[in-house]
């Protein structure tokens, strides 16, 4: 098959899967009333600044508006936090980072987050901390086999303003940069607190029933980034390959059969809780999964809404079983067909099935990947960034193997490329036309061309860990 089929046919499938993947905003009733544990976006791409690892990036709690004080955006005390590795290919974890917060005040005899402003730390003003442990698993056949403390850091503080946070944003981010902790057992690096919204797409207009009048190419380009100056709660790591991989070793080769790893972040919280009037609430009993997030976007728009909250309980081994037939069938795709009158391929869409989950071809040797909503990574494939030759945000789509749906980098404009595949813009070869006598769905206008009118961020990306960018103040 020719490299320009491989690409198609990898951003169809991993994109698809994509559905399941990671960007995922208030998708579900029940998370959308408990936003600090909702997992927004997952990111996984081998290391611009460190090509001997992958960083790890798990988004959670929407829509955040900076100003939110004085009680900012933390993770919960209450909550697991996981994110988990598939390094085996039968969509169950091998590995998993776990973190648990511990929130503490100096003082309750204010009103205030900090009393000064705040340039270290260890900065006696700041009143406010929030303390977290990273623990490492390692399972087999999804029973714990090992288990090790990697050690106990502290959140990064809030981007208050610049009375707080040493005057400008280039001082906030210097004293960001000092909550990077390095994990024990040379097991690489850690970051936890607030970002930019890094996930840029006109929002609005997508909820707007496929509102496409506002974008680039098919409208009057009026595209709004619904997601400018906001942030997000970011958990980060960037940990050595050979910490990540089966056999232990670090692939150069793509074809390597122990090349591609799977990536997916969960959230639990406690089976019971007790509210009492005289005192805190009793909490006790097992945890409980009530969010979950790989590929973009597929619990947001390819799961329905009666599904959407028992989908954040399941488990990725289990959704064949559960989300298939929303996946040969997707609304998305009737959508543009019934709103916007496009021609889209028949149903049921074989074309995504093939490929869903799986990265075929030039970027794995692996036949035996159980089809999941799991981000696929081959850690084999050099890393680009913004601006090399080559790199693209529409990733695999637009010949850039290091990107979407290979893993997914906090560039990658996941929204355009999920609608030209699911909008039949970009097919493997030969489907449908081996089943229909059509031509190829890649030369058809429109669906070649589908995008949400937003082509970056707002704020420019970190071109170091944790990527990304500096949160917006709270002006």
């Amino acid at each position: 098959m020719k490299m320009k089929s491989l690409l198609a046919g990898a951003a169809v499938g991993s994109l698809v899967a994509g559905f399941a993947i990671a960007s995922s905003h208030r998708e579900a009733p029940l998370i959308a009333e408990d936003p600090t544990v909702d997992s927004t976006d997952v990111y996984a791409f081998v290391s611009p600044d460190q090509p001997s690892t992958v960083t790890l990036l798990a988004n959670y709690i929407p829509f955040q508006v900076p100003s939110s004080g004085p009680n900012y955006h933390r993770f919960s005390d209450l909550a697991l936090y996981e994110v988990k590795i598939d390094n085996t290919g039968d969509a169950v974890e091998d590995i998993v980072y776990q973190f648990r917060f511990t929130n503490e005040r100096r003082t309750g005899a204010t009103f205030l987050y900090n009393i000064g402003g705040i340039t270290d730390p260890d900065d006696s003003d700041r009143n406010v901390t929030q303390k977290y442990t990273v623990a490492r698993q390692e399972l087999t056949a999804g029973t714990v086999t090992s288990e090790a403390m990697l050690g106990t850091f502290e959140t990064a503080f809030p981007n208050i303003g610049p009375r707080s946070n040493g005057g400008s944003n280039a001082a906030y981010e210097a004293n960001s940069a000092k909550f990077i902790g390095n994990l024990a057992n040379a097991g690489g690096k850690v970051f936890v607190g607030p970002r930019d919204e890094g996930f840029y797409l006109d929002i609005n207009a997508i909820f707007d029933l496929l509102n496409i009048s506002r974008t680039d190419g098919l409208g009057d380009g009026s595209a709004v980034d619904g997601t400018a100056r906001l942030n997000v709660s970011t958990i980060g790591l960037q940990i050595p390959i050979t910490e990540l991989t089966a056999d232990g070793s670090a692939p150069i080769e793509a074809l390597d059969h122990d090349a591609v790893i799977g990536v997916w972040t969960t959230a639990s919280r406690p089976k019971h809780k007790v509210l009492r009037g005289g005192s805190d609430p009793r909490v006790f009993g097992p945890y409980v999964q009530v969010s979950r997030l790989g590929l973009p976007l597929v619990n947001e728009v390819v799961v329905p809404l009666a599904f959407k909250d028992q989908y954040n309980r399941t488990s990725p081994k289990d959704d064949v079983a559960n989300i298939a037939g929303y996946v040969v069938d997707p609304e998305l795709s009737r959508l543009l067909r019934d709103v916007h009158g496009l021609t889209i391929p028949p149903t049921p869409r074989v074309d995504l099935v093939k490929v869903i989950s799986f990265l075929p071809g030039a970027l794995t040797s692996r036949e035996d990947l159980q089809p999941a909503d799991i981000l696929r990574l081959n850690v084999a494939i050099p890393p680009k960034t913004i601006g090399d030759v080559g790199y693209s945000r529409l990733g695999v789509i637009a010949g850039d193997t290091g990107g979407f749906p290979n893993g997914r980098r906090v560039g990658d404009d996941v929204v355009d490329i999920l609608e030209r595949v699911v909008g039949g813009g970009i097919l493997a070869e030969g489907t449908p036309p081996e089943a229909t006598g059509e031509t190829a769905w890649a030369d058809v206008f429109p669906n070649n061309a589908l995008n949400d009118g937003v082509d970056e961020n707002d704020v420019p990306y970190l071109t170091v860990f944790p990527y990304l960018g500096t949160p917006q103040p709270g002006l």
